[in-house]
């Protein structure tokens, strides 16, 4: 029995080799090549996977926090160096303890898929929609001026509150305060949601606040 390249090969006392012991590696060398490929294939769903359920929020079918920090780096990155705008809105759900205390925990969960659904479904595509805290959402609008952004806060506004929506037969008024950054040279993703918080803040203090927002 000689080896080649790590395969045995069986020799004859005359020099000959087997045909068929040749075809029998062949074809164990072809089964674990298959199995090999498909243990591949079940990895890279697995990962793929994982990385989504890392960047989505547990509760709505938006992204999470950590996802939209990383959005922002990268809108800031191709900010520098194209001059790409983008307009980073903080969005503040008024009254969810209202809603958990009368209504329960279960219909503030309600009213908070009901606002992402409603966020999600009037922004574009090239956008992006985050849950980012716990009555907290964040919008990273593409290619937007300050003055475009504010129109579309508006329009936000309006989807939020054109219809309340309904849990165990109770109705729930929906509503939001909004702030906006646009990015600039020199400040972080951290800066950026920052400033729009706090935009959001004095929009709130110029309405004269909002009680049991929180």
């Amino acid at each position: 029995m000689d080896s080649v390249g790590g395969a045995r090969i069986a020799v004859d006392q005359f020099g000959a080799v087997s045909v068929d012991s040749i075809e029998d590696q062949l074809r164990e060398i072809r089964r674990e090549r298959d199995a090999l490929r498909r243990e591949n294939r079940v990895l890279k769903i697995a990962v793929a996977e994982l990385e989504r359920v890392s960047e989505r929020d547990t509760l709505t079918p938006l992204f999470n926090r950590r996802y939209f920090l990383t959005a922002i780096h990268h809108r800031m990155a191709r900010f520098e160096r194209h001059a790409e705008r983008a307009a980073v809105v903080f969005v503040d759900v008024n009254q969810l303890k209202y809603i958990n205390d009368n209504f329960g925990h279960a219909a503030g969960d309600f009213a908070l898929l009901e606002i992402a659904k409603r966020l999600a479904a009037s922004i574009r595509a090239t956008d992006v929609a985050a849950r980012i805290g716990g009555d907290e959402f964040g919008l990273i609008l593409d290619q937007s001026s300050e003055e475009g952004a504010r129109a579309q806060v508006t329009r936000l506004c309006e989807v939020l509150t054109a219809a309340p929506t309904h849990y165990d037969g109770h109705e729930i008024a929906l509503s939001a305060c909004f702030g906006i950054a646009m990015l600039q040279t020199g400040m972080t993703e951290s800066d950026i949601l920052a400033a729009a918080d706090r935009d959001m803040y004095r929009s709130k203090q110029s309405l004269g606040g909002l009680p049991g927002h929180r």
